[in-house]
């Protein structure tokens, strides 16, 4: 039996005996949370997009968190579902649910099913990890000018599952049959909607004190089938997050072969550190691509970034980026984006 047909086999048995129970819809706790963030964008916007974006403009990003969740007194079985929505004025006329998923967590580990990140998403470490401001060479767009990790399968509908934490390490992995595919729609395999399936993601995971210091590291990986003409596909990366008194440091090393947008093979590493001093927290995280193709050189980003909070719930953030994409023509400066950003 292959895989997709083993694991559609599983989650059929789950629906059959989701339908054999009772539904005890007001017995479940609902948890509403959010965000939204007011920024500002300036600086060589043009050349960190790579498009004819204004020099300045105001933006906004704006999510709703719903949760309903239930614990089963038996077995200790914690499980329920989560929807975030999108609450901005562009993507509410468009779709609003930015991702959607059922949750089953007990002692035998955590399930997840629906549009949600895979392990290599979800896992992955850099110095993006321990970015302040807006996440650093991970931040809103004009700051994130090069690319710092590998491909995965975004937000396209999955079944995701860790191991239970077992001395510090924990195993996870995730399958995507069909990728930029979510919802209720089945893709379609002959244009270019899906131009990847059978995503299959892995990662090991450790947290842990070694000698006073405070280690989490992973290494994750990738494989996927490639359709309308691409190759198929595999990426990988690995990184650590080393912290003592405040401090830390980050990086990682990535590459990827084949990947989306072109076939590309491509390598780089990341490298930061942060520090919290007081109500502030500061970070300088660097991004370089050591060997770029299918439109992206070897570019680099360095990126200072810091956080303070305001008010209880209210920060401000801001970053500033140096950075040259390497991807041809005027595509070098200077960006920057400060925010406000209220959470509850």
């Amino acid at each position: 039996m292959g895989l997709r047909f083993a694991l559609l086999g599983t989650t059929a048995m789950i629906g059959a005996v989701a339908c054999a129970v009772p539904s005890t819809a007001a017995a479940f706790d609902v948890d509403i949370s959010g965000f939204l963030n007011f920024s500002a964008v300036g600086g060589d916007n043009r050349e960190a997009l790579g498009d004819n974006s204004s020099s300045f403009d105001f933006t906004t990003d704006t999510e709703i968190h719903v949760e309903a969740s239930q614990t089963d007194d038996a077995t200790g079985i914690r499980y329920g579902m989560t929807v975030e929505f999108e609450a901005d004025a562009v993507t509410s006329a468009n779709n609003p649910v930015d991702e959607n998923w059922i949750f089953v967590d007990g002692s035998f580990g955590g399930i997840r099913l629906g549009n949600e990140d895979g392990v290599v998403d979800n896992s992955k470490l850099g110095a993006d990890t321990i970015a302040a401001g807006t996440g650093g060479i991970d931040g809103e767009d004009v700051v994130a000018a090069v690319q710092f990790s590998p491909s995965d399968s975004g937000d396209s509908t999955k079944a995701r599952y860790y191991t239970p934490t077992i001395a510090g390490f924990s195993l996870g992995v995730s399958y995507t049959p069909n990728v930029d595919d979510e919802g209720n729609n089945v893709a379609q395999t002959n244009n270019a909607q899906s131009d990847f399936d059978d995503w299959i993601e892995a990662g090991l995971v450790y947290e842990g004190s070694l000698g006073g210091l405070d280690l989490l590291a992973s290494a994750v990986g990738s494989t996927s089938s490639g359709n309308n003409g691409n190759d198929d596909y595999q990426g990988f990366n690995v990184g650590a997050v080393v912290g003592l008194y405040g401090f830390q440091v980050a990086g990682s090393y990535w590459g990827e072969k084949d990947a989306p947008g072109g076939g590309a093979n491509r390598n780089g590493m990341t490298a930061g550190a942060a520090a919290s001093l007081g109500p502030a927290d500061l970070s300088l995280t660097y991004a370089k691509v050591t060997n770029g193709g299918g439109g992206v050189g070897e570019g680099d980003n360095l990126v200072l970034s810091a956080s303070m909070g305001l008010l209880p719930g209210m920060a401000l953030q801001g970053d500033v980026a140096w950075f040259d994409r390497d991807a041809g023509g005027d595509d070098d400066g200077v960006t920057g984006v400060a925010r406000v950003r209220v959470a509850f």
